[in-house]
């Protein structure tokens, strides 16, 4: 008898405990605001008080009553960079702060533990698609009129003078591996399979571009020719040798800064790629004759039709580092080029932006 009370009495010093925990583990867990009259009582309002009962963590909830009312604390949670993680972070951060702070630029710099100090220039470098993180430090130290020229410039390498911080050009972008004056080919590269022009599409015997330049072309001067103007090729293919000849001459006859002008040294051509060439009319070598033909008329706004950019623009040579050349056309694909045409880019800005990342 007694043994049986004994059972009874453990079974309902059981459930009591099981409804117990179960009690404390929805109010905890699973229902974790017990704190909605603090937290009212702090100043948010109930349709707060349910965005932060969102964050699911009742040592959360519990640590924001140590601090007064946020009135940016739901903007902050509902954004869709928020790491509730670095929640107090953030608070903490923004708290530091003077008005006028970005708050997505905040969450960047707390994501992502930067160390620099909040001000406008990194709200706005943040939010501008063509930012780089790596290239942060870059930026900060870089001075120009606007963060459009900021980024632009930094991308392009133009923060360290031209032919310095000098890097292996990336071949593994296929055709559209960028050859400047700071990415550098080895001597035996060019592009995909060399074929040699066609007489029909040549000033000269013999000049080679790689096969998907050439099949271009190759149309592009066939759809040029049906329209009464005779393009055709006046320097395609360089090797590594040729090119350093080319250029030791115009050093030698006109000096160093002429020569970095017109020409590029050896290894930074992209005529060695096989995707360049130098375009004039038909019988004509004269390349500075060639920008007051009707054929350059029509290279301007057909060449990217066929694939193939104005490589060398006038007034873009602060970011080239070439003098205009109407003459020098590079092929980087339909799709590349149109764009590049439309938005009236270099291959620079267009790499920076769209391969490099």
């Amino acid at each position: 008898m007694f043994l049986n009370q004994l059972k009874l009495y453990l079974g309902i010093v059981g459930v009591f405990f099981c409804m117990l925990f179960l009690f404390v583990y929805f109010k905890v867990y699973i229902n974790p605001i017990g704190n909605d009259d603090c937290l009212l009582a702090i100043g948010y309002s109930d349709r707060e008080v349910e965005e932060i009962q969102k964050l699911h963590s009742f040592s959360m909830v519990k640590e924001l009553e140590h601090y007064s009312y946020l009135p940016f604390l739901v903007e902050l949670i509902q954004s869709p960079s928020y790491d509730s993680q670095n929640l107090f972070r953030y608070v903490d951060y923004i708290l530091s702060l003077e008005d006028g702070y970005d708050l997505e630029a905040v969450i960047y710099l707390v994501n992502h533990n930067i160390l620099y100090p909040y001000s406008q220039k990194l709200a706005d470098l943040f939010q501008n698609p063509y930012f780089i993180l790596a290239r942060l430090d870059r930026y900060m130290g870089y001075n120009a009129d606007s963060i459009d020229d900021t980024i632009r410039n930094v991308n392009s390498n133009l923060d360290y003078p031209f032919y310095t911080n000098i890097q292996m050009a990336d071949v593994s972008k296929g055709h559209l591996v960028l050859v400047n004056k700071y990415f550098q080919l080895e001597k035996g590269y060019y592009y995909g399979e060399l074929v040699t022009l066609n007489s029909n599409y040549d000033n000269k015997n013999g000049s080679k571009l790689s096969k998907d330049a050439y099949l271009a072309f190759s149309q592009l001067v066939d759809a040029a020719e049906k329209e009464g103007y005779h393009i055709r090729n006046n320097s395609a293919y360089r090797t590594f040798d040729y090119q350093s000849y080319l250029y030791t001459n115009y050093k030698n006859q006109r000096g160093s800064d002429w020569a970095d002008q017109w020409s590029a040294r050896a290894g930074h051509s992209e005529h060695q790629t096989g995707l360049a060439l130098d375009v004039g009319i038909k019988s004509s070598y004269a390349l500075g004759q060639f920008e007051y033909s009707e054929e350059f008329g029509w290279m301007k706004d057909h060449a990217h039709q066929y694939g193939f950019i104005l490589r060398y623009p006038k007034g873009k040579e602060y970011i080239t580092g070439y003098s205009y050349e109407p003459w020098h056309y590079r092929y980087v694909g339909v799709d590349v080029a149109t764009y590049i045409y439309e938005h009236d880019i270099t291959f620079e800005e267009y790499y920076a932006y769209f391969v490099l990342k």
